[in-house]
């Protein structure tokens, strides 16, 4: 299993009075190795939470996370950055692209920090961004570019390290219709290639392109729905119905 949350938990403490607020309450799953896996839920459900604790951008207050065997909750401090950068690969709704550096720049960035030669950048590079649709914007900065091939740049930059797990925290959240299913076809090809993905996501057409659907209400596991041998658009309805019943109290598992 590449992925395993174990009766995660995780507090906030308000600012005025120190109060103890739960985010997470015992979420428990697993991701196997290449699977595409959808966290969706409404505001407040926790999704954000996690995926930051998923990130290692925070530590839980209870529970662990494993991934490929190794505890997140156990890796010191000065360690964090690193694992981060080899292990993890992160695609945000707002690109966290550096607007003073080209696309070239900020996509080989990871390999920058982990020193890696010219050479292997560049062997990493082309064959990334020729996939992407956008190795002849590589000299111009983010500025001059269309939030999709922005967003684009964001994933060749999350791929670039060749992740053991890429996360997506809202990536089409930005982008216009035509964009954001240029954006959720690559991930597609980047799973079928074998790419562990877990998304977030308020989009039901965004979730659709998951094999795997969890939803999050209150802080715990509601329900799960499995898309199997679906077609996206069969798979559509179904996830509609579910976040209905989610919605109105139901907990419906399919």
């Amino acid at each position: 299993m590449l992925l395993t949350v174990d009766q995660l938990t995780k507090d906030h403490i308000t600012r005025f009075g120190g109060r103890r607020v739960p985010a997470l309450r015992g979420v428990s799953f697993s991701v196997e190795q290449g699977a595409f896996v959808a966290v969706m839920g409404e505001s407040g459900s926790g999704k954000t939470t996690l995926l930051t604790l998923l990130a290692a951008l925070d530590r839980p207050t209870g529970g662990r996370i494993l991934l490929d065997g190794a505890d997140m909750a156990a890796i010191p401090g000065h360690a964090l950055s690193a694992f981060r950068r080899d292990r993890l690969g992160f695609i945000f709704q707002d690109c966290n692209l550096l607007d003073t550096l080209s696309l070239r720049e900020n996509i080989v960035f990871p390999l920058v920090l982990a020193g890696l030669r010219h050479e292997e950048m560049e062997a990493r590079l082309l064959p990334l961004t020729a996939r992407l649709g956008i190795t002849p914007l590589l000299e111009k900065f983010p500025f001059e570019v269309s939030g999709g091939e922005r967003q684009r740049a964001a994933a060749a930059r999350a791929l670039i390290t060749a992740p053991s797990l890429l996360l997506a925290d809202e990536p089409t959240g930005a982008l216009d219709s035509g964009s954001a299913a240029q954006l959720l076809d690559m991930l597609d090809e980047c799973n079928a290639d074998g790419q562990t993905i877990v998304m977030v996501t308020h989009s039901l057409e965004a979730a659709s392109h998951a094999g795997r659907v969890l939803f999050l209400r209150d802080g715990l596991v509601a329900g799960e729905v499995v898309r199997g041998t679906l077609s996206r658009a069969d798979f559509y309805p179904r996830l509609a119905a579910h976040m209905t019943a989610l919605q109105q109290g139901g907990v419906r598992l399919a």
